[in-house]
């Protein structure tokens, strides 16, 4: 399939979403992002990123021969995606590009049969790319094979800061700290937002009431589930903390740019998304160790997400630092790190150049 790497490819993405108006939906998001010049950095990204035409695919749809040149799709763990992809995979087999996600979460969704469905699937697969070599190693080590290459991913750093100017008129005194994107208390991706709320706690009460007057802390829930937990069990209480809405893509990187640090701890190795966001506004944080991103762009800000005394030492630098007007130089971003892995179109040629081999 060597073509010139200005070429266009067709593309075909998988989504693993049945229904017609689930599907529809997630063809409207991306189309108005698009149109607004915006790209959000996702796995639906990717196409649109490296320049080609791209059409969300239900599952079952029929693929005529010949229509795309490249099919994409995540490695769902349900039964029916998976099943639906071995059979892409078996009817157009150098034109299938994987896209597996994380481990915790495929594995926690796949039984035996799904299992096994993508061992094949990444064996057979033309490509298949990992977003970080955590995503990579538990690829491979699911198929039995090396099979997995690392890419860049569609991080965009000058669009993040045309998009995200610091918040204009809010007083200085106030020191906003973001503290969770999303805070989940359930499940496997349950990242103890109570264990969060005590350090921060315990670091406000050596402070003066004036001091502690000027912090205010914000977070971000995921579902429906998450809002009712934060109510239920008064999460925030002990911090006057302010749940937000969710906003859109632009709105939430404007709110982060109007922010002064965030903490942000993840429960699974996820791409890191919201860690990259923080780190190209240039926003003091601290975050968890079992993300690559993490370690790429806050080397010296890491905690394990269930570190307690690590993390009520870092929390309590932070703000201190944060009261002083400037935190210490470990909890800043990686420059070198934030401009290289959102260099947008450096990267887009080296993917284009990967899939065209």
């Amino acid at each position: 399939m060597k073509r010139p790497v200005s070429q266009k490819f067709r593309c075909g993405f998988v989504t693993g979403l049945d229904g017609h108006c689930r599907n529809l939906m997630l063809r409207t998001k991306y189309h108005i992002m698009r149109l607004r010049r915006i790209t959000y950095p996702d796995v639906y990204s990717i196409p649109p990123w490296l320049g080609w035409r791209c059409q969300f695919l239900g599952n079952g749809g029929r693929v005529p021969p010949g229509r795309y040149d490249l099919i994409f799709s995540e490695l769902n763990g349900s039964v029916s995606q998976l099943q639906y992809l071995a059979d892409l995979v078996d009817a157009h087999r150098d034109k299938v590009v994987v896209l597996p996600g994380p481990a915790e979460i495929f594995l926690s969704n796949a039984n035996d049969i799904g299992r096994g469905m993508a061992r094949h699937i990444l064996r057979e697969a033309g490509h298949v790319l990992a977003y970080s070599p955590q995503v990579r190693s538990f690829a491979d080590g699911l198929a039995e094979a090396d099979v997995a290459k690392v890419v860049p991913w569609p991080f965009d750093y000058r669009s993040i800061r045309r998009i995200g100017p610091a918040t204009p008129g809010r007083s200085r005194r106030k020191i906003r700290v973001l503290i969770g994107i999303p805070l989940r208390f359930h499940g496997l991706a349950n990242n103890r937002p109570e264990l969060l709320e005590r350090c921060l706690a315990d670091a406000m009460k050596e402070l003066s009431a004036a001091e502690r007057g000027r912090f205010s802390f914000h977070g971000f829930v995921y579902t429906r589930e998450d809002r009712q937990r934060w109510k239920s069990t008064g999460f925030g209480r002990a911090l006057d903390a302010i749940l937000e809405r969710s906003k859109s893509y632009k709105g939430f990187v404007r709110f982060v740019a109007g922010c002064d640090a965030v903490i942000n701890l993840s429960a699974v190795s996820v791409l890191g998304r919201n860690t990259f966001i923080s780190a190209a506004l240039g926003k003091p944080g601290i975050f968890s160790d079992n993300v690559d991103l993490n370690k790429r762009l806050y080397p010296g800000a890491l905690v394990r997400h269930s570190a307690d005394e690590a993390l009520r030492t870092k929390v309590h630098d932070l703000l201190h630092g944060l009261l002083r007007g400037a935190p210490d130089r470990k909890f800043l971003p990686d420059e070198g790190a934030v401009r290289s892995i959102g260099d947008y179109s450096r990267n887009a040629a080296v993917v284009r150049t990967l899939l065209h081999e």
